[in-house]
């Protein structure tokens, strides 16, 4: 997760030119990320680097998770991610993502891990860059997977990471 260097709000608010502090905020609800913005000393004030300065992973996870939910999107696109997230912010990402399909919006993910999956509807499943299966989650996984059926168990119990 790449953030820049300025205040978290800025980092949620893709350093608007217009910010909406409304929608920041919101943003950062829905990627539970609030409790621990608020927080910290300066709160949504707070100065970070493009590392993130003081920020664990999983806090720097979730301000992109805010950063990609911010000005209520039409399609969100995420890499990897619960690639750094403990269980609060696996659980928080899977409502996010819940949410914003039933608000009829779209989200696209890309992800090595099979937990990463569980939302998903449609799968695209590449191998060395070329097509190796497209449809139903469980039709391609089950086209190029052996061990398909344990894959998404594991996926709907968070345990496989």
């Amino acid at each position: 997760m790449q953030l820049f260097d300025g205040t978290i709000a800025q980092n949620i608010d893709r350093l608007a030119d217009q910010p909406d502090a409304e929608k920041v905020v919101a943003a950062a609800k829905t990627a539970a990320a609030h409790q621990i913005i608020v927080e910290l000393p300066d709160g949504y004030d707070t100065r970070i680097t493009a590392g993130g300065g003081r920020l664990s992973v999983d806090q720097m996870q979730r301000i992109g998770l805010a950063r990609a939910l911010y000005d209520d999107p039409v399609i969100v696109t995420l890499d990897e991610p619960n690639s750094n997230l403990d269980n609060e912010g696996s659980q928080a990402l899977k409502t996010a993502i819940k949410d914003t399909k039933t608000a009829g919006k779209s989200v696209l993910i890309m992800a090595h891990r099979p937990a990463a999956i569980q939302e998903c509807d449609t799968l695209l499943v590449l191998d060395q860059g070329s097509k190796a299966a497209f449809g139903p989650k469980d039709d391609a996984l089950r086209e190029t997977v052996r061990n398909h059926q344990n894959i998404l168990q594991a996926a709907s119990m968070g345990g496989v990471r």
